[in-house]
């Protein structure tokens, strides 16, 4: 879900794809900073090929975007659901994740989905929904992270995690 600060006001848009609810309580505070995958790489890929058809320029992957997606799609794998807020998770909100991966943001978006069984569906998906293909195309995010996990029957999460870095 995208939030951008302008002046002292934040504004909220909710995007997924997939079911919502609640779990319970998940600790993956020891998790490892995993390498990005070929499933994480393609996702990037896909998606600044969408943004070029566009005009747009290209997202830049950064490390600590990457961790905290990757926090998403782990809890979400963990909890066998999808949702943008997992109230009982150790990292309920996108606000969470980036604060525990050292991300200052000035405006983020999330995309989520699950049981696509490639990267090219879950971005195809994306793209068909107009709050997920918004994040996607939007001029505003300059950065990118991705996440990617399974859960224990097998299905695949994946996280994207848009946002511009606060200026320095």
């Amino acid at each position: 879900m995208p939030r951008q600060l302008r002046r002292g006001r934040l504004t909220t848009f909710m995007c997924i794809v997939g079911l919502c609810s609640t779990f319970s309580w998940l600790d993956v505070a020891a998790s490892p900073v995993p390498a990005a995958s070929g499933v994480e790489a393609r996702v990037v890929q896909l998606t600044n090929s969408e943004r070029g058809n566009r005009g747009l320029a290209r997202l830049r992957t950064n490390e600590r975007l990457m961790h905290a997606a990757q926090l998403q799609a782990e809890q979400m794998a963990r909890a066998g659901h999808a949702a943008h807020v997992l109230t009982n998770a150790v990292y309920p909100r996108a606000e969470d994740r980036l604060a525990a991966a050292g991300y200052n943001w000035q405006s983020y978006g999330e995309n989520l989905a699950f049981g696509q069984p490639s990267p090219a569906a879950a971005v195809r998906d994306w793209m068909h929904s107009r709050g997920h293909r918004k994040n996607i195309v939007s001029p505003g995010f300059t950065e990118l992270g991705v996440g990617y996990a399974i859960d224990g029957a097998g299905r695949p999460y994946y996280v994207q995690l848009f946002a511009s870095p606060l200026s320095s």
